[in-house]
């Protein structure tokens, strides 16, 4: 459902968001969202990623833009306990590659991030990978 109030902006940029509606949309304290921000629009989007207690990483990959690459990411962040709680790709047409940029949550697995990072190198198709843990 919709709602629609008129909120003003603080001077230090922030807003407040009605109690009742924050809660309904989670929120709360250590919540995560995405951002989402059009400055052609003048629109800001905010998306709820994670409820607290998650561990989260942003995963940013360079790969070669084939069928199936994806599933053996997702493949191998499945076989860890990994949690892919958004993603988004762009095809980089001109020289055959694409970007992927992923939000994970690691709260369930039990293999540590370094480790985890080797196996997503050693995908034939990964041709950079960047780890970077969200607090």
């Amino acid at each position: 459902m919709r709602h629609y109030d008129i909120i003003k902006v603080k001077e230090d940029g922030s807003i407040t968001i009605p109690r009742e509606f924050a809660y309904e949309i989670g929120l709360v304290r250590d919540s995560y969202f995405l951002v989402e921000i059009d400055t052609d629009l003048n629109e800001v989007h905010l998306e709820r990623i994670a409820l607290p207690g998650k561990q989260l990483i942003e995963v940013e990959f360079v790969v070669e833009d084939k069928p199936g690459v994806l599933a053996k990411i997702s493949g191998l962040f499945g076989k860890h306990r990994v949690n892919i709680l958004f993603n988004e790709s762009e095809e980089l047409a001109e020289i055959g590659l694409a970007a992927i940029v992923a939000v994970v949550d690691t709260s369930k697995s039990d293999t540590p991030l370094e480790e985890l990072k080797k196996e997503l190198l050693n995908v034939e198709e990964v041709r950079e990978l960047r780890l970077k843990k969200l607090e």
